[in-house]
């Protein structure tokens, strides 16, 4: 140490190294671009990947024991307890027109973030949390089929694989979703 910095008080130190480190250290981009990004819950149905935004979805939990629910049709799988509440539990690829999951405890839960209608669809998996930008969304979907692009808003493409935006309003709107009764052929 040479008796210049001997003398220095703390403050005067301080301002020193202060200088020193700005002159060696590198500028900062003055201005980040990000683009605004969608983002949603992933989760699979059959070979189906699709996103439901994170506004539609209370809770993911797994599938526990479920009651059937006497005379109601094939995709409504019965109710469930979850978190101390009772939800209607919709096996989504049964009600799409494919074979219902073989064990509703193998898939995943989905609660629906509706006050009046208290119901969970049934899923094979879920993948997580998903961000999307705008380049990725693509407007060609049609290799969904007619079943599951009457309940999709938009998809993206990321590394050749499309990501369909599950409507679930469309889903809790839809009469077809609401009628659960089942009705023998006369």
């Amino acid at each position: 140490m040479n008796d210049s910095t001997v003398s220095e008080t703390p403050l005067e130190l301080l301002i020193r190294i202060e200088h020193v480190s700005r002159q060696a250290g590198h500028k900062l981009p003055e201005k980040l671009e990000t683009k605004p990004l969608w983002r949603g819950i992933a989760f699979f149905v059959d070979q189906w990947r699709l996103l439901a935004p994170l506004e539609a979805i209370s809770d993911v939990v797994e599938c526990g024991a479920v009651t059937a629910v006497p005379r109601t049709k094939q995709w409504l799988r019965g109710v469930a307890n979850v978190r101390g509440t009772l939800y209607s539990i919709t096996d989504l690829a049964c009600f799409l027109g494919r074979p219902p999951m073989a064990s509703a405890t193998d898939g995943k839960l989905l609660v629906l973030n509706d006050k009046e209608l208290r119901s969970a669809i049934l899923v094979n998996d879920v993948y997580g949390l998903k961000s999307f930008d705008e380049g990725q969304h693509v407007a060609d979907y049609a290799s969904l089929g007619a079943d599951m692009r009457r309940y999709v808003s938009r998809a993206f493409k990321e590394d050749d694989q499309i990501w369909a935006v599950f409507d679930v309003h469309r889903l809790i709107s839809a009469d077809a979703f609401l009628e659960v009764e089942w009705r023998a052929s006369t």
